[in-house]
């Protein structure tokens, strides 16, 4: 059986450097985040003179260029200077204080962590810094399952400038508010990607990753237009890796509408699943608005009931409320209606 005979050999692949639309990779400039990045870079200036940095809380929706903004900053840092270390922690994956403080050991190279508790870990951590000055940029700040680590940065590190990164601005909230007077915040948004600037950065990576002329320009614009309707630059970078893909297995000269539309659905629901930010209960009722885009809430709900959901219908009000206020979905009054006042929910992405 010919399974492989119709395959594109390696000098024939569509694909030249597949890392630059990898989640992580970081290119040279971050388009469009110039105003942001000035801003944050703003609040370490001190510390060039040895004194004490502002914090700031970095917010905005996922996949919108917050992580790859401050990499790039701590980066530049690191090139700059020595007398600043840059520390950077995702706190999805070390959410405790403690864990906290052995990734940070380890970016220190401290290797005697066995059997310390978490305060001996950060004065171990706090002898080191102190020679020098810090900054840290702690990943989906919301994440953390305690706050202690905030204090004691705070209150140990001489010289430090903390940058916190979320979703939610609210989740600020959570804090203790004796912890916020302590950080006294700035505050840095970061909006939604225009549809040109989806484009733009679209475009440099197809630029970069794909040999010239391989995407007809017909794909390319329904990849952009699928990954500005869904808010989500990771999601663009996966149509495009996907897309890429599949016109390789089929042997295809060039990628065309059928191998993005093969895709999209496929998009779609890694997009909602992939959501870490929303618990399963609003994931799903995220997905239902998704597929039921411009019902009433009311008749999102009755779907909900069907689907064996437990919440009563001002619980799962609420849940939809969060949803509106962190822009994934949008609600609209209709006043006067043949059902009277009813409330209209639009799906806007992720």
């Amino acid at each position: 059986m010919p399974l492989f005979r119709d395959m594109l050999h390696a000098d024939e692949s569509l694909l030249k450097n597949e890392q630059v639309l990898d989640f992580d990779y970081q290119p040279k400039l971050v388009k469009y985040r110039e105003s942001q990045q000035f801003a944050i870079a703003d609040c370490m200036k001190p510390l060039f003179n040895k004194r004490d940095g502002d914090n700031v809380l970095v917010y905005g929706t996922s996949g919108i260029g917050k992580t790859l903004a401050c990499k790039h900053i701590l980066q530049e840092l690191e090139q700059e200077t020595d007398a600043i270390i840059p520390i950077y922690v995702n706190c999805w994956e070390h959410n405790t204080t403690y864990k906290i403080a052995l990734n940070i050991c380890e970016q220190l190279q401290y290797p005697f962590t066995p059997n310390k508790k978490g305060v001996e870990l950060f004065q171990k951590i706090a002898e080191r810094l102190n020679k020098k000055s810090a900054v840290f940029v702690f990943d989906e700040i919301d994440k953390a399952e305690d706050f202690d680590f905030l204090y004691f940065i705070s209150e140990k590190i001489f010289r430090n400038s903390i940058v916190l990164i979320t979703n939610f601005k609210s989740k600020l909230f959570s804090m203790d508010k004796r912890l916020r007077s302590r950080l006294f915040l700035e505050f840095v948004e970061f909006n939604k990607y225009t549809f040109e600037e989806t484009r733009g950065i679209l475009q440099e990576r197809v630029d970069y990753a794909f040999f010239k002329d391989v995407w007809t320009k017909e794909a390319f614009d329904l990849a952009v237009q699928k990954t500005f309707e869904m808010g989500d630059i990771r999601c663009g970078l996966l149509i495009l890796r996907k897309a890429g893909k599949l016109a390789e297995n089929e042997s295809s000269r060039s990628i065309e509408v059928n191998h993005v539309e093969k895709i999209l659905d496929k998009v779609d629901k890694y997009a909602v699943k992939g959501s870490s930010d929303l618990d399963g209960e609003t994931r799903n009722i995220l997905h239902l608005i998704r597929d039921n885009s411009g019902s009433t809430i009311f008749d999102v709900f009755k779907m909900y009931q069907k689907k064996k959901g437990k919440l009563v219908y001002r619980s799962f009000y609420r849940k939809v409320k969060h949803l509106e206020l962190n822009k994934y979905v949008r609600i609209k009054k209709i006043y006067g209606g043949k059902k009277g006042n009813t409330s209209i929910v639009e799906y806007l992405g992720l």
